[in-house]
């Protein structure tokens, strides 16, 4: 079987986006990375003017029903899936484009709070993840996107995301990052006087010898 034949296979039965690294690893190392980039190429123009098409997605290849065929596919579900709501696709954007970042910074950007119950809806999704703690006061958890998302919203990589500029004004950016300086500023300087208090003896309590 040539090698158009054996990838297009393997493509099609994987459940997620096969790297060029992955599909070399299952062919076997005697096959080159250019010529399965080669083959990609040409099953690529095959599928041009098909039903299904091989798109480059999350780093990897994969098999997906042309975008012009989206009204008929979704004709197969008798049940359409629940729509995000704008204060989620809000939050999820601000994590996209912003991260990694945390929760007082997202709220910081939005205007208004963010519920827990919301966080926890997009980690149930899969598409943010929990990347660490940043090292300030309270160590807050940093969220950022994961390979998922890139899968489900059909990107290669957040390269391919619109342009900021084009979604949200420069101007509210810096405004809602001042914001977040000065708050954070205003909570290390909170910090520090408390440490101080708990570090200066009392006058009713001797100091230690």
């Amino acid at each position: 079987m040539n090698l158009d034949a054996r990838i297009e296979a393997l493509i099609f039965a994987s459940d997620e986006p096969l790297s060029i690294a992955r599909l070399r690893a299952l062919l076997g190392e005697d096959v080159r990375s250019a010529d399965i980039r080669e083959a990609l190429a040409r099953l690529q123009a095959a599928y041009a003017e098909r039903g299904i098409r091989l798109v480059e997605v999350a780093g990897g290849w994969q098999f997906r029903s042309a975008p012009e065929c989206a009204d008929i596919v979704h004709q197969l579900w008798q049940t359409r899936p629940p729509k995000l709501s704008r204060s989620m696709l809000e939050t999820l954007a601000i994590i996209a484009y912003r991260q990694p970042v945390t929760r007082a910074e997202i709220e910081a950007l939005r205007g208004v709070r963010v519920s827990s119950s919301m966080m926890s809806a997009l980690q149930e999704r899969g598409w943010v993840k929990v990347l660490g703690r940043k090292e300030v006061p309270g160590r807050p958890h940093l969220y950022g996107t994961s390979k998922a998302f890139l899968v489900d919203f059909g990107l290669n990589s957040l390269a391919d995301l619109p342009e900021i500029t084009e979604l949200v004004d420069q101007e509210d950016i810096a405004a809602a990052e001042a914001g977040i300086e000065a708050e954070l500023e205003e909570t290390e300087a909170t910090h520090a006087e408390t440490t101080a208090e708990a570090a200066t003896p009392s006058e009713d309590q001797p100091a230690s010898a």
